[in-house]
């Protein structure tokens, strides 16, 4: 059983909640500070940039040890409007994935880095054909000390909206998981899943999650949009369950100490 962990109270992004967890104490993705918004990190269709993570503390005291992210890219990832929450298919809004090419920057935070493979809804890049792409990064190995900020960069292109869909923008949500030991971790998700279904770990509510804009100058919305709307997507349970597991963390079933090897991930290119 997890130990206790105390969260502070604050209104979610999704359902009743709409403030900004880059606020808090949370992992997130590294806002922009723009002279526009303070709180969020905003990017424009068609780009390819540099992010990073954001670790604010350990887990109770404790040193980050391990740390693993999951993109809503593959198959199984959920997409809706942000308005109205009816289910919307995402190929229909952009090409490409939510998350394009995803690579991870060697860092001085984590010992071993792992890239994580799967199959994606094809898109075409560079004129071939694409049907595997980055689902998730794990970093084992780690010394983040409680009472650091950790910062770990990663690299990646993000989509452009098609000139017939009324979508002025896509919030992309990445879960991530903090591991210090099997009874201390931190599981930065929206909501519970048959894995990681403590709520003592889970932030309910709190996603990470980082925004791609539509150029409305160069990539005008249909006239029959109005002012359009917004589409939010989410990695599924079962991607969520599949890799955001560590070997040798809760609630992997590696053995303990193994410095997550991953090995329940055999099957995928890493």
């Amino acid at each position: 059983m997890l130990k206790p962990k105390i969260y502070i109270t604050i209104a979610a992004i999704l359902g009743t909640m709409v403030i900004s967890g880059n606020s808090f104490a949370h992992t997130s993705v590294l806002s922009k500070n723009t002279p526009t918004n303070y709180n969020s990190r905003d990017e424009l269709e068609g780009t390819t940039a540099l992010n990073h993570f954001s670790i604010p503390h350990g887990c109770d005291g404790k040193p980050v040890k391990a740390m693993s992210v999951v993109f809503p890219n593959d198959s199984t990832a959920t997409a809706e409007r942000s308005d109205t929450g009816e289910s919307v298919t995402l190929s229909e809004h952009i090409t490409g994935n939510a998350i394009m090419g995803a690579s991870p920057a060697v860092n001085s935070l984590f010992r071993r880095i792992k890239v994580l493979k799967g199959t994606v809804p094809s898109f075409t890049s560079h004129g071939e054909e694409v049907t595997e792409d980055t689902i998730a990064f794990v970093y084992s190995g780690g010394t983040l000390k409680d009472g650091f900020t950790g910062l770990t960069p990663w690299r990646a292109t993000f989509p452009t909206f098609k000139s017939d869909s009324c979508a002025t923008a896509i919030t992309v949500y990445i879960a991530i998981a903090n591991y210090c030991t099997k009874s201390d971790t931190d599981i930065w998700i929206g909501r519970l899943t048959e894995k990681f279904n403590d709520e003592d770990a889970v932030s309910v509510g709190y996603w990470p999650y980082l925004k791609v804009v539509r150029d409305l100058e160069n990539n005008p919305l249909p006239e029959d949009c109005g002012e359009g709307y917004e589409i939010s997507v989410y990695p599924s349970d079962e991607s969520i369950d599949e890799y955001l597991p560590v070997d040798g963390y809760w609630p992997a079933g590696g053995k303990k100490g193994n410095g997550g090897d991953h090995g329940d991930h055999g099957d995928h290119k890493h």
